[in-house]
């Protein structure tokens, strides 16, 4: 039948399958389980779950848990701390250049000592005006606090 012989009161038929679905795109076994728990189960809910709450995921994953403690600062290892605010700079991206995606290529723009550098192929050249609105893939790097 089913499932039996867990634990009282956890999440409601977290599959061990579901579980590793989870663990496997970077999150823990507790972090699957309480977002299991908090979507009935349902894996891609609940990655999206998990995903959507990446600012305080354990505050999330403990309340989904049932676990007490309203935000309490209990001193376990994995309590939230504050690392400041998430502040980031733009340091490069990944546009095309040409009429349509058949044709033409990607570039790269990377900034580097404060100025954009074009790496076209073998060619590597300062750009004046990079087209930050053209990109396709936009990295970032976090300010420090």
């Amino acid at each position: 039948g089913q499932a039996g012989g867990g634990g009282g009161g956890g999440g409601p038929e977290a599959s061990p399958e579901a579980i590793e679905m989870l663990s496997a795109m970077g999150f823990t076994e507790r972090q699957a389980r309480g977002a299991l728990a908090a979507t009935g189960g349902a894996v891609e809910r609940a990655a999206d779950w998990l995903f959507s709450r990446t600012d305080d995921l354990e505050s999330a994953v403990a309340a989904a848990l049932g676990e007490g403690g309203g935000g309490g600062g209990g001193g376990g290892a994995a309590a939230a701390e504050d690392d400041g605010p998430g502040e980031y700079d733009l340091v490069g991206f990944i546009s095309h250049m040409g009429s349509n995606t058949s044709c033409g290529h990607y570039v790269c723009h990377l900034k580097k000592d404060g100025r954009w550098v074009l790496h076209n192929d073998r060619k590597v050249a300062v750009s004046e005006a990079p087209p930050l609105e053209l990109g396709y893939i936009y990295c970032f790097r976090r300010r420090d606090a």
